[in-house]
């Protein structure tokens, strides 16, 4: 018996755990399994000790994303294999992927899948319950003989050569959330990897710029089914980069209007893809629902903007002009900012981006900023990665350091924990992240009532004008009496 576990995630509204229905997928008609989703149970592990003792469960498979994903299995981890020390435990995900030994040489984990685990986990569950040899499965990493040991990757798998979902799985109503899309938001994954290289990127390291997409039929069949079978009226589609091809959107969109589909959708892109394409292509995708795009503005000065490695493309005008070209078209630019990157003068590159920002709303009101602080990604010849090293910054270096709550800030781009990022850095940004979100409230809290918004932007707008950030206390004293909701931690 195989238990595969969802730990419980930052956001309030919950997503399919479509790694796990992707991996079940897979294991279907060969072996027993069982997904638990952690983020519907205050408290997982009586429920996991439970089944596993009940199903004399031999594996327990963990997707571990960094944050409260981690916060959670360290302790589960440890706990479980105390009480079950016969049990296998094998973690997948991003953390576990970009940071294999310190989980690798853990006593609480016995196995690491890296990457694309669709071929390599079944071969895995084969060996352990055949009593195989282990070296023979790609993608995997594990301990012998005091020595930490990474087999070589496996071919990634086309999606469109994987099994459909198996949704029976799960209860699919608990996912469909109300948010700024629709009342009934479901998500879905159409590709693998991205073929891009940001030096602050934890897909890098992990597909290494491959990027692997289904056919536009293919997507087309899927999200038919989420909407007739299942109700959904939106679409979160969380590829790590769902705008790459502009043919593959175009036919897609073709699809969804041929088949009567009526939903909205928002994806990710980058702000240079997205530029290129065709006044057409946005109206095609405008018509068939696309209602908002995240993309990685990251920064105003170019410089740094080529320290990242965007792929030489993007510049801080790339930005701007994307930001109208989305205005003219009546979709929502969505814009993440990274601050406190390795790179130059940080009090100089503060005070340029918070003006670049100011200068994309006056362009595009609608233009939601997200607001980031660097947090290092180990990208191999990444930059700003070698910058931050050399400015002093350091992993953990076991994995159990990882729980204590200043890297359960780092994980989520909140507390940076880098030594060239002052707290006058931090306070500066968030005092302007405030007034920001008070004179502009983002578009996805949709609980927040017009006299709330109304109220906020009075508050908010004298600071605004006259620049004076610091201090706001009057605009988080009505922000957490709103519980006004933030994105990027919560997410729609």
């Amino acid at each position: 018996m195989i238990i595969l576990f969802n730990p419980r995630s930052c956001h309030s509204n919950y997503r399919l755990p479509l790694s796990l229905l992707s991996l079940g997928s897979t294991l279907e008609g060969k072996y027993d399994y069982e997904i638990i989703e952690g983020n519907f149970i205050s408290d997982p592990l009586p429920i996991l000790s439970k089944v596993i003792g009940e199903q004399k469960a031999d594996i327990l498979g963990i997707t571990v994303m960094p944050g409260p994903q981690l916060q959670q299995s360290i302790p589960i981890s440890g706990i479980l294999k105390q009480r079950f020390p016969s049990l296998r435990i094998v973690w997948g995900g991003y953390f576990p992927s970009t940071h294999t030994d310190v989980c690798v040489k853990s006593p609480i984990v016995d196995f690491v899948m890296r990457g694309q685990c669709e071929k390599a986990f079944p071969e895995l569950v084969e060996a352990i319950m055949q009593q195989g040899h282990f070296s023979r499965v790609p993608n995997l990493s594990y301990e012998i003989d005091g020595q930490v040991r990474h087999n070589p990757d496996a071919e990634l798998i086309h999606p469109d050569d994987l099994p459909s979902l198996p949704y029976r799985k799960v209860e699919v109503e608990g996912y469909a959330s109300k948010t700024y899309l629709g009342t009934r938001t479901l998500s879905y994954h159409s590709s693998y990897g991205c073929p891009f290289q940001c030096g602050f990127c934890a897909v890098v390291p992990i597909y290494q710029a491959r990027w692997l997409a289904k056919s536009p039929s293919r997507m087309a069949e899927d999200i038919e089914e989420l909407v007739v079978k299942y109700g959904a009226n939106a679409i979160e589609f969380h590829d790590n980069n769902f705008f790459t091809s502009e043919k593959r959107l175009v036919e897609f969109s073709e699809q969804i209007l041929k088949r009567g589909i009526r939903f909205s959708w928002w994806g990710e892109g980058r702000p240079d893809t997205l530029l290129k394409f065709s006044d057409e292509t946005f109206s095609i995708m405008k018509r068939a629902g696309l209602k908002m795009v995240f993309m990685g503005a990251e920064s105003s000065d170019d410089a740094t903007l080529a320290a990242m490695n965007k792929g030489g493309t993007q510049t801080g005008e790339t930005v701007v002009q994307v930001v109208e070209k989305f205005k003219r078209h009546g979709i929502v630019p969505e814009c993440s900012f990274v601050f406190g990157i390795p790179c130059g003068d940080v009090d100089a590159s503060i005070e340029k981006d918070i003006n670049f920002i100011r200068d994309l709303k006056k362009r595009n009101e609608q233009t939601e900023i997200i607001i980031y602080m660097y947090s290092p990604i180990a990208v191999e010849g990444s930059t700003i990665f070698s910058n931050a090293e050399e400015r002093g910054f350091k992993f953990p270096e076991k994995l159990e350091e990882w729980s204590r709550p200043e890297w359960a800030e780092f994980d989520l781009r909140r507390n940076p924990m880098t030594p060239w990022i002052k707290p006058r850095h931090v306070k500066r940004v968030k005092s302007f992240e405030k007034v920001l979100n008070a004179v502009y409230p983002t578009n996805s809290d949709i609980k927040l009532k017009s006299y709330q918004r109304t109220t906020l932007r009075m508050a908010g707008a004298w600071r605004y004008f006259t620049k004076l950030y610091s201090f706001p206390f009057e605009i988080r004293l009505l922000q957490h009496y709103f519980r006004y909701r933030q994105p990027e931690i919560e997410g729609f």
